[in-house]
């Protein structure tokens, strides 16, 4: 809805989403500019909050729960390409576990319009249901959702502008963002998705990173030297992190997938002790990975959140990410 008192559209940028009985959300003064020289966006206001008050903006968009949709792969069919959508529903019709007519679709090419010899697409199916309960949570905020994303778009724009940064736009690289209830890991090259899976987490990963693993560590020995007596031996501690070995599996298949296309670079995105975690898993992973900051993505004066500032970051960074979106495709 417009307030009949507004004179005319505002430009800014409003990007939310449920989280439990609270809503997150980011408001930025609009999209962001095209060209390496172009100014970051500026991010005005972000939060978390339990009342939902109009936020006047001139185009909102309500992110996803990752467990409200499905990112499927399939074959690109041989259909003009307003087709595509259509056949596609047929293509997924047994992949899904509800009927299709309940889904909403949308599709893109895996790697843009790179060349290949059998193309593929990435399919979302979304919840019909779940889109309108984000349609009617936007109310509050006074805004009609014009864009429906997702997180995998959301962390690919948010690797892009990173590796743009970092001087790595034409490689490939990737980034794992943790949270308490997610962990997913993308893959881009040249501002387009490559490869996405969702991934187990680890919170003991987690947990010796923040320094609050509460059992001995094995002494360290000499190398090659890895017998201990007795009692002194956990084998626990000696076990590789399941989300480690996810990711080297992960790793293996792009390799496998896209030779032309070695991995540079693994970030890391979370909330919690950032560059610990991406330590611990260069270390164990034989990966170069670095800690990624979703608020460097904006304009130097970033104010601070509204709500409790770490729920607040971590409820928000997938919305940093689709604050970023350039796309004009929607759900």
């Amino acid at each position: 809805m417009r307030w009949p008192w507004s004179a005319r559209r505002s430009a800014h940028r409003l990007v939310l989403r449920r989280v439990g009985a609270a809503h997150a959300f980011v408001l930025t003064d609009g999209p962001p500019a095209h060209g390496d020289d172009a100014e970051p966006p500026r991010l005005l206001r972000w939060g978390l909050t339990n009342e939902a008050r109009p936020v006047p903006a001139g185009d909102a968009i309500a992110l996803l729960d990752p467990a409200d949709y499905q990112i499927l792969k399939v074959d690109t069919p041989h259909v003009p390409q307003e087709e595509l959508k259509a056949a596609a529903r047929w293509q997924i019709k047994e992949m899904v576990d509800v009927d299709v007519d309940e889904l909403t679709l949308d599709v893109m090419h895996v790697g843009g319009d790179v060349d290949r010899p059998q193309r593929q697409l990435f399919v979302v199916a979304a919840r019909n249901s779940a889109i309108q309960a984000l349609t009617t949570g936007a109310a509050g905020f006074g805004e009609e959702v014009g864009i429906v994303d997702i997180w995998e778009t959301a962390l690919r724009n948010l690797l892009a502008r990173q590796a743009r940064a970092d001087d790595l736009a034409a490689r490939a690289c990737a980034a794992v963002h943790i949270d308490e209830r997610h962990c997913l890991l993308v893959v881009c090259a040249g501002d387009e998705l490559f490869y996405t899976r969702r991934l187990e987490g680890d919170p003991g990963l987690l947990a010796r990173a923040r320094g609050e693993q509460t059992e001995a560590a094995v002494t360290e020995l000499p190398l090659g030297f890895e017998y201990q007596p007795g009692g002194a031996f956990d084998a626990g501690a000696s076990q590789e992190s399941p989300l480690v070995v996810e990711l080297q599996r992960s790793i293996d298949v792009w390799e496998r997938s896209w030779p032309e296309l070695p991995l540079a670079r693994l970030y890391v995105i979370t909330a919690d002790h950032a560059p610990e975690v991406a330590a611990l898993i260069q270390r164990e992973l034989g990966q170069r990975t670095v800690a990624l900051d979703p608020l460097a993505a904006f304009a130097a004066d970033v104010p601070e959140p509204e709500g409790d500032p770490a729920r607040a970051l971590a409820a928000c960074i997938p919305l940093l990410g689709a604050a970023l979106r350039a796309e004009t495709r929607k759900l």
